[in-house]
């Protein structure tokens, strides 16, 4: 989170403020912080919050957008079939402090926002800034005005400024203060925070000044390329970012490991005004949309989107939604802003409001004029919120499109439509396109993409009742060695379904386990991996484990949300129903409302000690003692009549069950226990 005045600097004269709005929020649950641009409120915010979630809403534009900035600010995804807004408010039902900074530009949805929260989460306190109050009953608000003369000077000093000219800031705002501190010859008659902004631009050069007015055009964080391309002068864009950041009228985004920027709304106003006047914003924002497009557009084209691509979109969030806006449906990059947006939407989980912007964009000209990336996003999108049909259509469409003739779109295309196909159970017509999609992807030698179609197969295939061929196909996505702890997640969950199919039990708690550990946390498929344990649980009598995993799961699919195919439905549902019935309802509600609470951390430890805990089976124990008699795994293979593959898996896990690192001391333990 950014704040306006450097949070690295001390906070100078709001001691009093400080006292009552504390004072204030222990027997009131709204205080509204009220002051001018430049006051501190946000500074005063983060003083008073330190560690709480905060909804920065200066760069949201688009009122609807509201619910979806405060989800996304909470890492809360929607839940199938329930509004965006009353997810929030579950989510928010054992927070104690949330922030909305800035929220005088969507003051009325703002106030309809917060009266919702609060009535819906009796323990939630709300601090909100604004130039205005919100005007709901019970809101008690601090007014955040200038500083007294002596806290003025003390701040104007400490900010670098010489004591001499300490006096001449009139305004006694905290950004005027800093403003003017940053410059050694302020001329008396520039005493207000306009004045000063005015000032500072007057004193810069040509150059300086058009960058400051073109600057202006982006909204929120920027990185360096984004500055160079509205600047339309690469070369010195470092340059003139380093000149503007230490004269104080750019500022370093404190909220990224990485080179971003931004200007605070009061400065950005005023460049803003002063690019109209010089007939330039047509001109900025045309740059703007261009390289926006023109990156999107070089994402598509590769086999996959990068995980780097993927934060990159994320970063640029408010810049693509202003584009979409200034763009017309005619033009041909619009499509692929709300394709950047839709992606971005997509990857987060808030597949409805996707689906909505991708609908109402889709709705202009054939399917086929639209970028592929769109098309592709609104197929699985239409899948994921239940229209299998339009899916299909999608699918269809993005087939037809010019794109196919690029060896990654015949790729990602007909997987695509294999999936629809698929969900309108077309499962001949599905296996047709996955193999397509697969000869293409081979071709393309692309181990990454390839990896994510062989496990998508893999489950067409176990629908078909073809339990080897669903097994070859996941183990091939996993000799590939691709690092990406989604595409892991996902192989790994496939693989201990396909076990559980095979009435494989220890092999599917092999194959989750490892996806639980190297997995990525927020993975939707996590929810799938958690449902195995419970499964696997089931299975072996343990209901109380069970329930416990299984209510994990379900805590999960709610800020996550996904669908599952066939047959892994059907087995989750008869698991469920066998743990809660063995465990009555006692048990079964206490360890369901453990399973709730635990977070990623904390299904590690469970999983594991649990695991520990858990006797060898029939089949570990006989290699376990072919172990100590000192045979190898092949030979072991040949003893028993299964495979290498199974030995080594057998082993991996009793060394995980007992805490142990090697066969050795496994051969140890097993000899003594004789």
């Amino acid at each position: 989170m950014w704040w306006p005045v450097d949070s690295r600097t001390r906070l100078v004269g709001r001691e009093r403020e400080l006292t009552t709005v504390r004072r204030l929020l222990r027997r009131h649950r709204l205080v509204t912080l009220v002051g001018p641009g430049g006051a501190g409120k946000s500074r005063l915010a983060a003083e008073l919050s330190p560690g709480e979630t905060v909804v920065e809403l200066e760069p949201v534009h688009r009122p609807e957008l509201l619910w979806h900035v405060i989800a996304f600010s909470l890492n809360v995804w929607e839940e199938p079939g329930s509004p965006l807004h009353a997810t929030v408010v579950r989510a928010l039902a054992d927070h104690r402090v949330l922030v909305l900074d800035n929220c005088e530009h969507l003051i009325r949805e703002a106030a309809s926002a917060v009266a919702e929260l609060l009535a819906g989460c009796p323990r939630l306190r709300v601090l909100v800034t604004s130039r205005e109050p919100l005007d709901l009953a019970g809101e008690m608000c601090v007014e955040i005005g200038p500083l007294s003369p002596v806290d003025a000077r003390q701040m104007f000093v400490e900010c670098g400024g010489a004591p001499e000219l300490a006096d001449s800031v009139r305004d006694h705002l905290p950004l005027a203060i800093e403003l003017a501190a940053a410059r050694t010859d302020l001329p008396a008659r520039h005493r207000t925070l306009d004045a000063v902004i005015g000032w500072s631009y007057d004193l810069l050069s040509p150059v300086e000044q058009s960058a400051l007015r073109r600057l202006s055009c982006l909204i929120g964080d920027f990185d360096l390329d984004l500055a160079a391309a509205v600047c339309g002068d690469p070369a010195d864009a470092v340059q003139l970012m380093a000149t503007l950041r230490a004269k104080s009228l750019v500022v370093r985004s404190p909220s990224s490991s990485s080179a971003r920027f931004r200007m605070l709304e009061s400065i950005r106003l005023f460049g803003l005004a002063r690019l109209e006047e010089c007939g330039e914003a047509e001109e900025a924002f045309d740059l703007l949309v261009a390289a926006l497009a023109g990156r999107i557009r070089s994402a598509a084209a590769a086999p996959v989107v990068t995980a780097e691509m993927d934060a990159w979109l994320a970063s640029q969030e408010h810049q693509l939604l202003q584009a979409v806006e200034r763009v017309p449906h005619t033009d041909p990059r619009h499509t692929w802003l709300v394709a950047g947006v839709v992606h971005v939407w997509f990857v987060r989980g808030s597949y409805s409001e996707a689906m909505r912007l991708t609908s109402a964009a889709l709705a202009h000209g054939p399917l086929t004029s639209h970028s592929e990336l769109l098309l592709f996003r609104a197929a699985w999108l239409a899948g994921f919120t239940g229209d299998d049909v339009t899916s299909l259509r999608y699918a269809e469409a993005l087939v037809a499109h010019p794109a196919m003739s690029q060896p990654a779109w015949e790729a990602r295309g007909w997987n695509t439509l294999g999936y629809a196909r698929g969900l309108n159970a077309d499962l001949a017509g599905a296996r047709t396109a996955n193999e397509r999609s697969l000869a293409a992807a081979r071709s393309l030698g692309d181990p990454a993409l390839l990896m994510t179609f062989l496990n998508n197969h893999a489950w067409l295939l176990m629908r078909l009742d073809d339990l080897p061929g669903a097994l070859a196909a996941t183990l091939e996505s996993l000799s590939f060695g691709v690092l990406d702890s989604f595409r892991l997640m996902a192989s790994r969950h496939t693989a201990g379904v396909i076990a559980l199919a095979a009435n494989d039990v220890d092999q599917a708690e092999h194959h989750f386990g490892i996806a639980l550990r190297v997995g990525a946390p927020t993975a939707v498929s996590q929810v799938g991996v958690l449902e195995g344990l419970g499964v696997v649980a089931a299975r072996r009598g343990d209901a109380d484990r069970a329930v416990v995993l299984l209510a994990a799961a379900a805590a999960t699919r709610r800020t996550r949300g996904s669908r599952q195919e066939e047959p892994w439905n059907r087995m989750v549902e008869d698991a469920r129903e066998l743990a809660l019935s063995s465990a009555g309802p006692r048990r079964a509600s206490r360890a369901w409302s453990l399973g709730e609470r635990l977070d990623h951390a904390g299904l590690l430890a469970y999983v594991s000690t649990a695991r520990r805990d858990e006797p060898l089976t029939t089949r570990q124990r006989q290699i376990a003692g072919l172990v100590a008699e000192g045979l190898t795994n092949t030979e072991i293979a040949v003893r028993l009549g299964i495979s290498v593959a199974t030995v080594r898996s057998h082993v991996t896990q009793m060394l995980s069950k007992l805490g142990l690192s090697s066969r050795t001391q496994l051969a140890a333990r097993t000899a003594r226990a004789r």
